[in-house]
């Protein structure tokens, strides 16, 4: 009884993740930092773009969790509840999710201020915040595509360890190329959505959870 309740709380909780919204979301906010901070690792000390590129950091990063949430928020009530309906939670839905995701972002930073001992390796500890979030949460759904791309995150820190030149750089490409995969994998989400989750005939009402 107890697992048939579980069950049907990770499928509950699901409903969230499932059209891809999230992974789009999260995905491009990733390959936004991912940019951002391989121009800090390029750029010359003092120049315009690596200044610019530090003052854009913190505000892509806190920005980036309300872009996020907004961007998820809009689409959902024009894509998704109008076909599917919505669900209201006794509370949000993996509340933890974007604590978990500003913590990932938190540490970016964290790893371009802290001295060089503070990490052994900067796309290792890259790819490992990665790989706990997207577990944590695929784990939590039961959504085993989220698994793997925490994998994925995890392996490609690792080999980006042995990436000759920068520390950062590694880092960089190791949120950027998460960042890639997330939004691969939110399209074919959104996509096997919206194919098997057509509009209903305007008389056809939704049913609200």
């Amino acid at each position: 009884m107890t697992n048939n309740i579980n069950q049907i709380q990770k499928q509950t909780y699901r409903y969230y993740y499932e059209d891809g919204l999230v992974e789009l979301a999260v995905g491009g906010l990733f390959v936004i930092i991912g940019l951002n901070t391989l121009f800090i690792s390029i750029a010359p000390a003092g120049t315009p773009l690596a200044t610019a590129a530090w003052i854009l950091l913190p505000i892509f990063t806190i920005g980036g969790i309300l872009g996020v949430q907004y961007f998820v928020k809009t689409f959902k009530e024009s894509l998704v509840y109008p076909r599917t309906g919505f669900i209201t939670y006794d509370k949000n839905p993996s509340p933890t999710r974007w604590l978990v995701i500003g913590t990932a972002l938190l540490l970016t930073i964290v790893i371009f201020i802290a001295p060089y001992s503070f990490l052994n390796r900067e796309s290792v500890a890259g790819g490992t915040i990665l790989f706990i979030i997207l577990v944590s949460i695929g784990a939590q759904v039961n959504l085993r595509r989220l698994i793997v791309i925490g994998v994925v995150a995890l392996v490609l820190g690792i080999s980006l360890a042995f990436l000759p030149g920068s520390e950062h750089a590694g880092l960089s490409l190791t949120y950027f190329g998460a960042g890639l995969v997330l939004l691969s994998t939110g399209a074919v989400a959104l996509r096997k959505y919206l194919a098997e989750n057509p509009l209903p005939d305007a008389n056809t009402p939704v049913t609200n959870g």
